[in-house]
């Protein structure tokens, strides 16, 4: 192997760059792919056996054409490089990491790869010509069936925060806003056998999913799901705890206060409310979540510990503790009487 191109770009002070740059690729190809396999539909196909290529010529082309068949052929053949995907004699299987994210135990953090490949990539794209347009992003532009799935990887995080602030014995009504897959009133009447929950949903597809998994898991009888708006809903006092899991950077900042003081009024006198969200200074994931907020015409950017316990004081609450989820990150849950 000749040495001397490799000296070259040294004296040229080009050779680090392209050795740091060069390592990025292969882990930005493989969550590409990860998403790509997912929304294409061939991770589910492949999941429990295997396709022959002429078989997924049939599906993923229109015609046989020859130009067709080698754009599949070279598709699949990344998939392979970077082993994502098996071939064999029979044809085409999952293998390595893939199989594992096509486990429906892994769904949330196959979720959570698709929302970086496609809504996370486009925030960071995109977000400067869109300022320099005078656009902000809008709700339009998140998939809220793919959020729902991808906020249940802090589902662990976020259940010991239930565990610790939910009554888990007595006659208990909750209002969940932003309900999300539904999974955390799902959580908390498991927690509380006398629980009763309303959940209330702003986006209609992220209502749907909810409304089928209520189903599914038959809460029908203890669990309601709306489509609202805090903003302008109307509902009694008669709830006695209230949660907003890691949404509050859907509202604007000049208004969380009112929205939180809304949310009181919602109350029992002696009810609670509890509050988990990321915060300012977390990881890149955590970023990426502050950016979308920060740059959202209708939400704005994740609040700091201070901040949050400020604003929750200013509505009228008292008492609140705060309680750091993940270890060594900025996701916190807020308990406010």
């Amino acid at each position: 192997m000749p040495i001397r191109p490799f000296l070259t770009l040294f004296r040229q002070k080009q050779l680090g760059a392209m050795v740091a740059s060069n390592a990025l690729y292969k882990p930005f190809y493989t969550l590409s792919y990860l998403a790509a396999l997912k929304t294409s539909g061939l991770m589910d196909m492949l999941k429990d056996q295997t396709y022959p290529f002429e078989d997924l010529v049939k599906i993923y082309t229109n015609g046989d054409g020859a130009k067709s068949k080698e754009a599949l052929l070279a598709w699949l053949q990344m998939g392979c490089r970077l082993r994502l995907l098996r071939r064999n004699g029979d044809g085409y299987t999952l293998r390595g990491l893939a199989k594992k994210m096509a486990q429906p135990e892994n769904d949330a953090a196959l979720a959570l790869s698709q929302e970086v490949a496609s809504l996370h990539h486009k925030l960071i794209m995109e977000t400067p010509a869109k300022l320099r347009a005078g656009e902000l992003w809008t709700l339009g532009n998140q998939d809220g069936e793919l959020t729902t799935r991808s906020s249940r990887a802090l589902e662990a995080f976020q259940l010991e925060a239930l565990r610790r602030y939910l009554p888990k014995s007595g006659p208990c009504r909750l209002l969940e806003i932003g309900c999300g897959s539904g999974i955390y009133i799902k959580h908390a009447i498991c927690l509380n056998p006398q629980l009763t929950a309303l959940g209330i949903e702003l986006q209609q597809d992220a209502a749907n999913v909810a409304l089928r998994n209520i189903l599914d898991w038959g809460l029908q009888d203890r669990a309601e799901i709306e489509i609202a708006d805090i903003r302008t809903m109307q509902i009694d006092p008669t709830f006695d705890v209230a949660t907003l899991h890691n949404n509050i950077y859907y509202f604007r900042l000049d208004e969380r206060v009112a929205i939180l003081s809304k949310i009181r009024t919602f109350l029992k006198p002696s009810g609670s409310f509890l509050l988990t969200t990321c915060c300012q200074g977390g990881n890149p994931g955590i970023e990426a979540l502050n950016l979308w907020g920060a740059s959202n015409a209708e939400g704005d950017r994740l609040p700091s510990v201070g901040e949050m316990v400020k604003q929750l004081s200013e509505a009228g609450f008292m008492h609140v503790n705060t309680m750091r989820l993940i270890p060594g990150d900025s996701f916190y849950a807020f308990c406010a009487k």
